[in-house]
């Protein structure tokens, strides 16, 4: 578990995907901001007979519901529901294989927390493995430039709404550093309960990308995790790290030479190896070594521990 000074690490993700993805319903906005969206899951060559569905509800800026629903996949077994590479929750599947994930931004029973932003973000539905059955992508309608503006409404409380900085201000409404209204970034009174913030930290090197760190924090506000890009799950800590995704298979931690950096009162000046959790092959093309260790914290390639491995005390993302 990390302290609260360290939630300074910024949410960095990637989210390409096929065009194949299909969407099979229309997409509606109303005046009142609402967004409904439906979208098909594809299967991986992992799981092809799978088929899954995603669904959105956005009522205002920052009220709404998520469900992710998939079918034939192996039964009686517990699947990540993993957005922009971070576990936001579990999805059980009945002995014939079917099974869902609800979420919502007012969470009861067995809905967990909408705290994430489903616009835009990749989807997948991932096996205890680390072999992802199901994926999509769902379409993103606030513009680029969009940040998360809090606006006062008819009751005198404080709502947030996905404009640009320029509308934002013509609106009478308070900018923030968000990049959308998920999770909620608009101060509350009274001071809400602290939760639990999620962080994906994509490593220096691209190709660890798709396996990024991600990082737990909790003691901190809604607004505090939205400002620094994170994600709020429904976690009550972060020991067990609930952020963290099974990893993807068949990882190795490898040790890259970062080379020779010029020099320095004439003497040659190098790097230590940096330390990266990727393939046995990414390791060869990166023309590194595999280390037998089984985490980058603490660094066995003598870097001080900045490698792209989510070690360190955080309850998960070691192989």
């Amino acid at each position: 578990m990390r302290n609260r000074s360290r939630i300074g690490r910024r949410l960095v993700t990637a989210v390409a995907f096929s065009a194949a993805v299909v969407v099979i319903g229309a997409m509606a906005v109303a005046k009142t901001g609402g967004v409904k969206i439906t979208r098909k899951l594809t299967a991986t060559g992992h799981a092809p007979g799978a088929r899954g569905l995603a669904k959105m509800r956005l009522k205002r800026g920052s009220s709404g519901t998520f469900s992710v629903r998939a079918t034939h996949l192996p039964g009686g077994q517990t699947f990540d529901v993993v957005v922009n590479k971070v576990k936001v929750g579990t999805l059980t599947t009945s002995a014939r294989g079917s099974g869902i994930a609800k979420f919502s931004t007012a969470p009861h029973g067995r809905t967990a927390m909408l705290g994430f932003q489903p616009q835009g973000a990749k989807v997948e539905v991932r096996d205890e493995q680390g072999e992802d059955d199901l994926e999509g992508e769902m379409p993103g309608e606030n513009p680029s430039s969009a940040i998360g503006c809090c606006l006062p409404d008819d009751d005198g409380e404080t709502e947030c709404e996905p404009l640009t900085a320029a509308d934002c201000t013509a609106h009478g409404g308070t900018a923030t550093s968000a990049t959308g209204c998920f999770p909620n970034p608009c101060p509350s009174q009274p001071p809400p309960t602290p939760v639990v913030c999620c962080i994906a930290q994509s490593a220096t090197r691209a190709f660890v990308d798709d396996d990024p760190e991600v990082e737990c924090e909790d003691n901190v506000s809604s607004a505090e995790c939205a400002a620094e890009g994170g994600m709020v799950v429904h976690a009550t800590s972060c020991d067990p790290n609930p952020c963290q995704p099974t990893p993807p298979p068949n990882r190795v931690i490898c040790c890259v030479s970062q080379g020779d950096q010029g020099q320095q009162q004439g003497q040659p000046q190098t790097e230590p190896p940096e330390c990266a959790r990727i393939t046995a092959a990414e390791c060869t093309a990166e023309g590194g070594t595999v280390s037998t260790a089984t985490s980058c914290k603490p660094d066995p390639c003598g870097g001080g521990g900045s490698g792209g491995d989510a070690g360190e005390g955080d309850g998960g993302g070691d192989d």
